[in-house]
């Protein structure tokens, strides 16, 4: 499905904060040379919790059965609702609203935590330049990394110790 947009207006995006073994995964994004959380757009035709799950496999090849979904505010899934149509969707731990390059394109992105069972990958063709397992001490050090991605990686990191 084609995606358009207006140089003014808001785009929903998602990522995946990756967690295996105390690691994140970031990939060297293509285009802006930035250590990122693998994402993308959301689709018209899907969720934002499909939209992460699809990004995360055609970013890094791992397989949805691979990953386990996060949820540290879960409230809202006991919320009635009118019909078997009208769902609710898991609540992303972050909702990061920026600009998307210099174009004054801007995203809503949603940001979920996943844990993968693998700690195997394969980048995308004509995907990302390097992709890479970091511990948070490793995120802290990169000059190429926004500070949303190290905070997102800091929180991700301490709700799935929690978990585990």
């Amino acid at each position: 499905m084609g995606h358009i947009h207006s140089n003014s207006e808001y785009d929903f995006a998602v990522s995946g904060a990756i967690v295996h073994d105390d690691k994140i995964l970031l990939l060297l994004h293509h285009k802006l040379n930035k250590w990122l959380m693998p994402g993308g757009h959301v689709e018209l035709d899907e969720t934002p919790l499909e939209a992460v799950f699809r990004e995360v496999q055609e970013e890094t090849g791992i397989k949805p059965d691979d990953l386990t979904l996060i949820t540290p505010y879960s409230d809202n899934l006991s919320f009635p609702r009118d019909t078997d149509t009208n769902t609710t969707q898991p609540m992303p731990f972050d909702i990061d609203v920026h600009e998307a390059g210099n174009d004054g394109h801007r995203h809503i992105d949603f940001g979920y935590i996943l844990i993968s069972n693998t700690d195997k990958f394969t980048v995308e063709e004509n995907g990302a330049l390097d992709m890479r397992w970091f511990t948070l001490d490793e995120i802290k050090q990169l000059k190429d990394a926004p500070k949303g991605v190290h905070s997102r990686a800091e929180y991700a990191l301490r709700q799935v110790q929690e978990v585990n």
